[in-house]
């Protein structure tokens, strides 16, 4: 069938698409959090307290690896540590408000930047076909 869509062709279009976005996104922060320390901040802002065996397993690194980045964020006050309340040998590990507040600057500076991108750049109309694809690109994400 002539319509098909070569849906091998799609995602390489859609990895380079996101990288790019990645990529410019992470040259243009204006904050000295590394990406990692961002991935944490953001892990504990959606799923809540954790262990740092629980966000090692999250971004795929060792214990040790997350043990400097908690470490970090601990020192500047954008995550503390508390007793486990399941288990007194362990310690969870939580956002600060001060940490909230780091991570929705982050979040809002860089919605404002893809805001402006859209707005100067796209036809109100490619607008649209983004607002309509962000919730699908969102679910392929849910799969990877």
């Amino acid at each position: 069938m002539r319509d098909e869509i070569d849906v091998e062709a799609t995602a390489a279009e859609l990895r380079r698409a996101v990288s790019q976005v990645k990529r410019r996104m992470r040259n243009n922060r204006s904050t000295d959090l590394s990406a990692p320390e961002s991935s944490v901040l953001s892990r504990l802002d959606r799923n809540g307290p954790d262990s740092i065996a629980g966000l090692a397993r999250w971004d795929q690194v060792t214990p040790q690896t997350m043990g400097s980045t908690v470490a970090s964020l601990e020192a500047r006050g954008f995550i503390e540590r508390r007793p486990d309340p399941e288990d007194g040998r362990r310690f969870v590990l939580s956002l600060t408000a001060a940490g909230a507040r780091q991570l929705h600057d982050i979040r809002d500076a860089a919605t404002s930047s893809i805001a402006a991108a859209l707005r100067d750049h796209l036809t109100p109309a490619e607008i649209r076909l983004i607002h309509d694809a962000a919730p699908l690109i969102e679910r392929v994400a849910q799969y990877l």
